[in-house]
């Protein structure tokens, strides 16, 4: 499951590295000469070793650029609600599996639907944020079956925290395989590796141990006797009116648009910015890019290690682990951001001054 999300977040950030790669910037290095006061004039190295990429470039505007990236999100708005329901009541590994799986076929399709135009990329981005959405219903639905309750937070903090390792991957190799064998090269590598995965999830993986052909009995007995008796599925009603005047789910809700805006913003703009506003080249991107991943996979596999430990020491109660971690994380997310920003407008600055001086003499 941990490689599964690792593949599926690196088949979303391949687009975000190789559209600077996809894209004809002949007009945005144009600003050596008229660089506005938020843009870093390109150097002259950065903009030649940005043009050692093999593969069609694209005349996509800013606003083309954003949209395509935004697509890839648009499926997710809608099918994780469904993809949860349907899970719970036919089994979270096919939904999983054939999520990534995919996705990952229509990765290998990118550069077919880049040639054939806008609408067709966009389409296949909107398909496959359909299927990578599906992913993480299906995982809680898998360890609710799988997870005894004093181990849940560390098995799926580290389940989860494929998505930021795929992330951290990703984005450097991206880079490279874009300077060495071309963009189009990087959707059929990682689509090939979300293929190949698929293939080892549908032959190991079972929706819970007691249909699990391989797992010893003590280890299934101790599984099932932690979980404890688990009521059947509720059928298809759904109580609607309950959940829209649920204040917890409210909050949950709110808790995690915030989240997502964040990551997800880094995710899919962060590699355009400073390959166009900033002019790094294409592997310094990949790696800066990179570094924001590393933090979030480290800190959540050691956030699930820490809550499990209370509440086996039953220190606090799992109501209490789950509200001060996630108020933690919010606060320490909300600093980070406010210095990073005025950290980073101090780096801009002098990057702009030591690369003028350099430029002109």
């Amino acid at each position: 499951m941990f490689f599964g999300f690792a593949v599926g977040y690196g088949l979303r950030v391949n687009l975000s590295v190789a559209m600077v790669a996809m894209v004809n910037d002949t007009e945005s290095h144009q600003s050596l000469n008229r660089s506005t006061g938020h843009e870093c004039p390109a150097h002259s190295d950065n903009r030649n070793s940005s043009k050692n990429t093999d593969g069609p470039r694209y005349p996509w505007s800013p606003e083309t650029q954003g949209m395509l990236l935004g697509a890839s999100y648009f499926g997710k708005m809608v099918t994780p609600i469904p993809a949860g329901y349907l899970a719970g009541r036919f089994g979270g590994s096919i939904f999983l599996g054939g999520g990534v799986l995919g996705t990952a076929a229509l990765t290998l399709l990118t550069p077919l639907a880049a040639q054939l135009g806008v609408s067709w990329l966009f389409c296949r981005e909107v398909q496959g944020s359909c299927q990578i959405g599906v992913t993480l219903p299906a995982m809680m639905t898998m360890w609710a079956c799988w997870a005894p309750p004093l181990e849940r937070s560390r098995l799926m903090t580290i389940s989860g925290a494929g998505a930021s390792f795929g992330a951290f991957v990703a984005f450097p190799v991206t880079g490279i395989i874009c300077e060495s064998l071309g963009w189009p090269a990087v959707f059929y590598i990682c689509g090939g590796a979300g293929c190949l995965w698929a293939v080892f999830w549908f032959f190991l993986v079972s929706d819970e141990p007691r249909t699990h052909p391989r797992i010893s009995e003590p280890e299934k007995n101790y599984i099932i006797n932690s979980i404890g008796s688990q009521g059947s599925a509720h059928g298809w009603s759904i109580p609607l009116v309950s959940m829209m005047f649920s204040v917890p789910l409210w909050a949950i809700i709110i808790c995690q648009m915030c989240s997502n805006w964040s990551y997800y913003t880094l995710l899919t703009s962060l590699p355009t910015y400073m390959g166009t506003v900033l002019h790094l080249d294409l592997q310094q991107n990949s790696f800066l890019s990179a570094l924001p991943y590393l933090g979030a996979w480290l800190f959540s596999v050691l956030s699930g290690v820490v809550a499990d430990h209370l509440l086996e020491r039953e220190m606090m109660s799992v109501t209490a682990v789950r509200k001060i971690f996630t108020l933690v994380g919010k606060l320490a997310h909300l600093s980070l951001h406010i210095k990073s920003f005025s950290l980073f407008l101090h780096i801009v600055h002098f990057k702009k001054q030591l690369q003028c001086f350099f430029y002109f003499y």
